[in-house]
């Protein structure tokens, strides 16, 4: 019973913290307000990184760091001396980014210069003529077209798969469907996986050998067709989307919390499991008892409420913490949003792996939210301890 009730307050408790926190955010630098547009208007310089968010975000500044975006419509059109890492419904890049640039959308367009690495995903990925990536590019959806020049190698993912551009090195491509046309130049190799060889120009040119690889055992286009791998992949990136989307926003609403949380696992990692655990169990046998009972059946569906929302968000506490791990930044100074994205990846490529992924995914849930819990705990404790001191005085 005592843990119990231990529980209940600090879930509690944590309405009180989410409630209170957003004031201090108000002071933060390099961030867009959370309205209907966030704009960066030609002419203005930021120093550092810049995280924008809305219905439609549009960059048409100048960013000296790192850009992350997410939203309906974002358009990137100025300077980035930086990486950028945007989500969004429609995203088109028309701007010069400096170093790597990773992209998840519905509808994604790139025709400016990217000066490192494009990772681009979405339903409709189109790198255009205009376009220049100078190192490599890695793509996947389901039609993806590439007209623009790649300095190193193409590696792509897609159900439709285009090429009208000058490559320089190797391509690996996995598509039902690989066209070459005339404007295509290849480099080096030319690998691909698929039950039909590509089709090729005649005056395409390929330098390298082309080779095809076997499918996997037990693929074929008609279980494709079924919608089995498709679900999974939109699956996928619907959940990574969503996640990138809402810790963007913690981050940016939130950051002292998430700092708070993080090093409460960092610092206490086994009594954080422990009570994540205790929590997942817990709580909502608690809420359960609070409803069956009636008379305190608001607080029930309450408890209920902030147990699901708490469970949800608490991945994100976790997975930074992971990111925090890769990219070895863990002082207060240093920006969360590069280790999130980091921790993100990695932890979006393990769930994708049978039973390991479910097993990430409870022990991601179970660090959060008993990260989670044990810094809500330390936080009552300061003020229990500035209470006394103020009631003595």
């Amino acid at each position: 019973m005592k843990m119990i009730g231990a529980l209940t307050r600090m879930v509690v408790a944590m309405a009180v913290i989410f409630g209170a926190a957003p004031v201090s955010a108000e002071k933060s630098d390099g961030r867009s307000p959370l309205g209907e547009r966030a704009v960066l208007r030609a002419g203005q310089v930021v120093q550092g990184d810049y995280f924008a968010f809305g219905p439609q975000v549009e960059i048409s500044g100048i960013v000296n760091g790192d850009l992350y975006a997410a939203g309906g419509e974002v358009i990137v059109d100025g300077v980035v001396n930086g990486d950028v890492i945007v989500a969004g419904a429609k995203v088109v890049l028309s701007g010069t980014i400096s170093q790597d640039a990773r992209v998840a959308g519905a509808h994604v367009t790139v025709s400016g210069t990217i000066g490192r690495n494009a990772t681009l995903a979405g339903a409709d990925v189109h790198l255009t003529e205009k376009a220049t990536v100078r190192e490599n590019v890695i793509a996947g959806g389901g039609s993806v077209q590439l007209s623009g020049a790649i300095g190193r190698d193409a590696r792509v993912g897609a159900w439709h798969a285009t090429f009208s551009n000058e490559i320089n090195r190797d391509v690996i491509v996995a598509a039902e469907s690989v066209r070459l046309t005339s404007k295509a130049s290849v480099g080096g190799r030319l690998r691909y996986w698929g039950e039909v060889a590509p089709s090729i120009d005649e005056e395409a040119v390929v330098h390298g050998p082309i080779t095809r690889r076997p499918l996997p055992e037990g693929w074929s286009t008609e279980r494709a067709r079924q919608g089995l791998v498709g679900m999974r992949v939109f699956a996928a990136i619907a959940s990574f989307l969503s996640t990138l989307l809402l810790g963007l926003i913690m981050l940016r609403v939130w950051p002292q919390l998430v700092r708070q949380v993080t090093g409460a696992i960092r610092e206490r990692p086994a009594p954080s499991v422990g009570w994540g655990l205790a929590a997942l169990i817990v709580t909502p046998l608690v809420a359960i008892s609070f409803v069956v009972t009636l008379v305190v059946l608001p607080a029930g569906v309450m408890l209920l409420a902030l147990y699901g929302v708490a469970a949800y968000l608490a991945r994100i506490f976790a997975i930074t913490y992971a990111g925090q791990l890769f990219v070895r930044r863990q002082d207060d100074s240093s920006s969360l949003a590069r280790p999130f994205v980091v921790g993100l990846l990695v932890y979006s490529l393990l769930t994708l792996v049978p039973v390991i992924g479910g097993l990430v995914t409870l022990f991601t849930v179970m660090a959060g939210f008993g990260g989670l819990l044990v810094a809500v705990k330390q936080r009552l404790a300061v003020r229990q301890e500035q209470d006394l001191v103020q009631d003595t005085a």
